[in-house]
């Protein structure tokens, strides 16, 4: 099942062992390297203090919220070794431009995750006022058509150019350490 951006935000945080709402799941984590949701930014009822929970500790995504075993599947920022770089990055898709074949296509509007493996299936491209016009037609772009992301800017193939499996994650700031090319695959 395809779930759009919005539906990552701000969301309940339920407890099949409470059977009730534990706390608020305010954003997802986005892992640039390879466009997966590797955890999401949570608040919870009783500290508000902001905590991670991970993708592996997520039972099932509801229309009531995203539902969890318990508060034991939260963790704190701090004890997750293996996840503080991509914590850092703090890496958002909302607003970035995106080209294709070194031309201006618009800025990533929305996107659309799959819920069994937590990967961005498509993005959504809002081009300028003056190249969509009064009807404001969206691009919709899948995940094999990205060749490259960075901190500014996403690059997807366009019609003279044909997308590979793998693409590059660059940056001159942000996104440094991750290596030049990565799966993008969702198998």
């Amino acid at each position: 099942m395809l779930l759009l951006s919005a539906r990552l935000h701000n969301i309940p945080l339920l407890s099949v062992r409470t059977g009730a709402r534990i706390g608020t799941v305010l954003a997802p984590v986005i892992n640039p390297n390879n466009l997966h949701i590797d955890a999401f930014w949570c608040e919870t009822v009783h500290s508000k203090s902001n905590v991670i929970l991970l993708d592996m500790d997520i039972r099932e995504f509801s229309m009531k919220g995203i539902i969890i075993d318990d508060h034991l599947g939260l963790s704190d920022p701090e004890d997750l070794v293996r996840l503080k770089t991509v914590l850092e990055i703090d890496y958002n898709l909302i607003g970035k431009s995106t080209m294709a074949s070194k031309r201006k296509l618009g800025k990533v509007s929305d996107y659309a995750i799959d819920t069994a493996s937590l990967f961005i299936q498509k993005i959504y491209v809002q081009p300028p006022v003056w190249k969509s016009g009064l009807d404001g037609n969206k691009l919709t772009f899948d995940r094999i058509s990205v060749i490259e992301v960075t901190d500014t800017h996403i690059v997807v193939s366009g019609p003279e150019e044909k997308a590979t499996k793998k693409f590059t994650v660059g940056s001159k700031t942000k996104l440094a350490g991750y290596s030049a090319s990565s799966s993008f695959t969702s198998e």
